[in-house]
């Protein structure tokens, strides 16, 4: 009788077969798809970490040991790093900081600068394209590093506060006159050093919100160190260029930062002390005060410091305004809270005349009339009669 063998394997169950046959087929699994990333949230959307979490355990863990000093000097600086390290790890923050992100409601803040100092429209146009051109693409704004070159008291540094104020960011001046040493307000001093801590440019990055703080280098061709091979212009090769900013070493905190969002506004009355490195970093807008530009910069500072005394004083006369227009921006911010002073000490709500000339007087803006007044009454006024000299007491008066 005809059947099937059995080493006919063809003619095997399907279901006999055993696992490794040759003609076993086993049913493939449906491959599953990665699942799509997720969109990231509106914070990691703004920000930036500023540090890299493995570098700060790195430094708290790996290297307790090596961090303490022999002397005692030593290990109380490296205590001090330390518990600016644990200060970072316990932060609820984390290493997030958030960007600018504009919109329409900064942008208004920006234009709006015109009106306060109009002798800042160059600039103030700069960042608006800037600002606009972000908006329009979903991006943080970023703006290169600029300097404002003028001569003194054309109202630089209050201007770059007002700019600080549009952002709502943090701002830093940096007096450049006032430092002697190679660098130590930027990059801070390392634990060898007794007076060893954080520079500013770190400490106002850690303690900000933001990683796009305004940090202002007030004239910054005044730098005077004591050794003119370590001037503290030579930081700022690195700070000033956004690929090296990106890793800012602190010498103190020894953890890289991004410092490379960094908002920087130098101002100058002369570029020729400066390196053609430096120079060739920086975006120069030339400013210069123009006459009808004046009325609404006195506005703008008298409406500021009114606001500052609790807003007491009426606004005076366009002709009082008119009389002030030769004094600078600076010396008018000065001005005006003295003369409410005068007013006020006569019961008065509004300042006169005589208020702002007594107010001139005490910052001694009219020291130059005063010195040519005084000069001219030398000349013209007879000398004085000399005091009789008894002739008993005149070799004494040679004496």
């Amino acid at each position: 009788m005809a059947g099937p063998t059995s080493g006919t394997a063809a003619a095997e169950p399907l279901r006999t077969r055993k696992p490794g046959h040759p003609m076993t087929t086993t049913p493939r699994r449906a491959r599953r798809k990665p699942p799509a990333p997720l969109p990231p949230s509106p914070t990691e959307a703004i920000g930036l970490d500023l540090f890299s979490t493995r570098d700060l355990l790195q430094r708290l863990y790996a290297d307790r040991g090596s961090a303490m000093g022999d002397g005692e000097d030593d290990s109380a600086q490296a205590a001090r790093q330390r518990a600016l390290w644990l200060r970072l790890h316990e932060d609820e923050r984390g290493a997030r900081r958030s960007l600018i992100m504009p919109d329409a409601a900064l942008i208004a803040r920006i234009a709006a600068l015109d009106l306060t100092c109009p002798q800042f429209s160059e600039v103030t146009a700069w960042i608006l394209r800037a600002a606009t051109l972000a908006m329009a693409g979903g991006q943080p704004l970023r703006l290169d590093p600029c300097v404002l070159l003028g001569p003194p008291g054309v109202g630089k540094t209050f201007y770059a506060r007002r700019l600080a104020g549009a952002f709502s960011v943090p701002t830093l001046t940096i007096p450049m006159n006032t430092i002697s040493d190679r660098g130590s307000w930027f990059t801070g001093l390392a634990p060898a050093w007794r007076a060893a801590g954080p520079g500013k440019v770190a400490q106002l990055l850690i303690e900000s919100d933001s990683a796009s703080p305004v940090i202002v280098i007030d004239e910054i061709e005044k730098s005077s160190p004591i050794n003119p091979t370590e001037t503290p212009i030579n930081v700022l090769h690195s700070l000033l260029e956004r690929e090296n900013a990106r890793a800012f070493q602190d010498e103190f905190l020894e953890i890289p930062l991004r410092a490379d969002a960094i908002i920087w506004i130098a101002t100058a009355n002369d570029l020729s002390p400066l390196p053609n490195s430096i120079v060739d970093r920086l975006i120069t807008f030339e400013i210069s005060l123009e006459a009808d530009q004046m009325l609404a910069i006195q506005r703008s500072l008298f409406a500021e410091a009114n606001a500052a005394s609790g807003n007491l004083f009426e606004s005076p006369p366009e002709a009082l305004f008119e009389e002030l227009a030769s004094l600078t921006p600076r010396a008018l911010s000065r001005l005006w809270p003295i003369a409410f002073g005068f007013a006020c000490m006569s019961s008065r709500r509004h300042v006169t005349r005589g208020d702002l000339a007594r107010a001139q007087g005490v910052l001694g803006l009219d020291r130059g009339k005063k010195s040519r007044m005084g000069f001219l009454t030398e000349m013209t006024s007879p000398p004085a009669p000399r005091a009789a000299i008894a002739p008993g007491q005149k070799n004494r008066a040679r004496e």
